[in-house]
């Protein structure tokens, strides 16, 4: 009985030392990029450069078979990552390689198990292939991106002081689309006439105001994990230089650190220690 108290005590030294070592920065955070083929269209390859640029972050080509590859070929298991991140614009409907029954089961069983995921544009659709959304079908559109700069999400009376808004004035719109931009996307509008199953986050703004149908930005409790959409005009990182473009990036920041703070598979490394799991620190203390 003395010594179970004792393994006790030290599980929760040890859980709270790894926590004074949360992710402050981002570069803290690791991120698969997830791709269907080995050419990128030209936004899904900027938004990616910019990840890498301020993530740890490995693109990971998806095969038919539910695999993981790095560049070199390498297969690599999902759990290696605290957050995947998907994002795809160029056609109306998913590569083929994420709709195999296989890919399907490893990235749910990945959520599942305390991952985090990050659907955008034409990948917020997922939610359905994945069966963790049931009220209808998501809406494909295009194009993705608009001018003038009046596309964004509105905060929801609940989901103001979300750590997804950090640095946002959550008394206004937050704007983050200000340029045109060919290819696809998704969102909720008319969604079987009803709201999605996961938490809205933010509904879509049109000029200056809500346009609450298009509910493009929702986060999903699933298992132990979580996996957050956002979709609709929203994702135009090819947009470098307006301030809308800015809160594009630093929402993206917000939300993938997010993920990732809260990820089964955030590495950390208490007291400087080797690099484990909130997972593997989590199954201790019980």
């Amino acid at each position: 009985m003395k010594h179970s108290l004792t393994v006790r005590c030290l599980c929760l030294t040890l859980l709270i030392s790894a926590w004074i070592t949360m992710p402050a920065y981002s570069a803290d955070v690791t991120v698969g990029l997830l791709a269907g083929s080995n050419k990128l269209g030209e936004v899904e390859e900027t938004a990616y450069a910019w990840a890498k640029d301020n993530f740890k972050t490995t693109t990971l080509l998806v095969d038919k078979g539910g695999n993981f590859k790095n560049a070199g070929g390498t297969t690599l298991p999902p759990e290696n990552f605290a957050v995947l991140w998907m994002f795809y614009t160029e056609t109306n409907t998913l590569p083929e390689p994420f709709l195999t029954d296989a890919t399907i089961k490893s990235i749910l069983d990945y959520v599942e198990a305390g991952g985090g995921v990050f659907l955008s544009a034409l990948a917020l659709r997922y939610v359905v292939e994945l069966d963790v959304e049931k009220g209808g079908d998501p809406r494909v559109f295009g194009p993705l991106g608009k001018d003038p700069p009046e596309i964004g999400v509105v905060p929801t009376a609940d989901t103001k002081n979300h750590p997804v808004f950090k640095g946002f004035d959550t008394s206004k719109p937050v704007y983050l689309t200000s340029m045109a931009q060919v290819g696809f996307t998704s969102d909720f509008h008319n969604f079987g006439g009803t709201d999605p199953e996961g938490t809205i986050l933010g509904t879509k703004t049109r000029g200056g105001g809500a346009g609450g149908g298009e509910r493009p930005f929702v986060e999903y409790e699933v298992g132990d994990g979580i996996i957050i959409t956002l979709g609709h005009h929203n994702g135009v990182y090819t947009d470098a230089k307006s301030k809308e473009g800015d809160n594009l990036r630093k929402l993206t920041t917000n939300v993938l650190n997010y993920l990732g703070e809260n990820s089964a598979f955030f590495a950390v490394e208490p007291n400087g220690k080797l690099a484990t799991t909130w997972g593997a620190l989590k199954a201790l203390a019980k």
